[in-house]
């Protein structure tokens, strides 16, 4: 744990895919420990809206209990990061990395009043 009045920011860049390769539990543990250590997490999924596979087409099967036959859901329902942009064009990258900092730089101030 880090000192609990500091506040970093993560960004993260991907294209969001194979994000539970390591089980969904451990990718939720980590954004929780994360949070808990006072790290603001920005995921930034690069997306190509001309591919067929974009990142809001991709569905997830969801397993029940028993026997029952698995729900397919939209991938995006599971994300687990609180904060994440979709980003369709990549000429708009720095300024959207712009925004996402503004915003942090805010929310830590406004903490610190």
């Amino acid at each position: 744990m880090g000192n609990p009045e500091t506040s970093q920011l993560l960004l993260i860049v991907s294209d969001g895919r194979g994000l539970f390769s390591e089980g969904m539990e451990t990718v939720k543990s980590a954004v929780r420990q994360a949070r808990e250590a006072n790290v603001f997490l920005v995921f930034v999924v690069i997306d190509n809206p001309q591919n067929k596979d974009s990142i809001l087409d991709i569905k997830v099967p969801v397993f029940k209990s028993g026997n029952q036959l698995p729900e397919i859901k939209p991938y995006m329902d599971y994300f687990p990061f609180p904060f994440y942009i979709i980003l369709r064009d990549i000429n708009s990258l720095p300024h959207v990395l712009c925004d996402a900092l503004r915003q942090w730089f805010e929310l830590v101030t406004a903490v610190d009043m």
